[in-house]
């Protein structure tokens, strides 16, 4: 006589796998939904210059519960060391570009105060400290510097050789003077 032997049912395995995996799923969910909707301190760092603190603070009562929040804000963060530049009674900038584009010598600055409005008064001056052209633009703001509008002048009326750059700006009630050279 052959004796059966007894198959064994190995479906609480399975089973128990099924229900770790769902412990660790519930965990995870909760992990991320509490440090998502339980976090008490929020900076707004958007620009860097000025952060919101929200402290939680939980008094009780003889009579009942109460809750109270208070919004404390922090003083504005420098970006950077030095003065504010746009509080300086005078205008300051640099040449960031000087040279031919085709037949036109282009020049572009970069003002380092934010202004609205003013111009800009080129004068290109020969070695020999003569005038060689002037020119007027107007003052463009950007997010924190500005800009003169541009020059792109005539290379006809220039000969090669080395120039002298100087733009003096207006705006704002006050002035200042850009100087930098060229090489034709």
């Amino acid at each position: 006589m052959v004796a059966r032997r007894r198959k064994r049912s190995k479906k609480w395995v399975s089973w128990l796998i099924i229900l770790i995996l769902l412990i660790v799923a519930g965990m995870m969910v909760w992990l991320v939904w509490d440090n998502y909707f339980n976090d008490d301190k929020k900076t707004d760092d958007g620009d860097g210059n000025e952060s919101i603190i929200i402290d939680k603070e939980e008094k009780k009562a003889d009579d009942g519960e109460e809750q109270e929040q208070k919004v404390v804000e922090k003083e504005e963060i420098m970006q950077y060391d030095g003065e504010n530049p746009n509080t300086a009674n005078e205008l300051t900038g640099v040449v960031t570009y000087a040279g031919t584009t085709g037949d036109k010598l282009t020049i572009r600055v970069n003002i380092n105060q934010y202004l609205s409005d003013g111009n800009c008064v080129l004068k290109l001056l020969f070695e020999d400290g003569a005038t060689a052209y002037n020119d007027e633009v107007g003052i463009i703001g950007s997010a924190s510097t500005s800009t003169c509008e541009g020059f792109d002048v005539p290379m006809a009326g220039l000969s090669s050789g080395d120039y002298k750059i100087i733009i003096n700006l207006n705006a704002d009630d006050k002035t200042g003077v850009i100087n930098g050279g060229v090489k034709l």
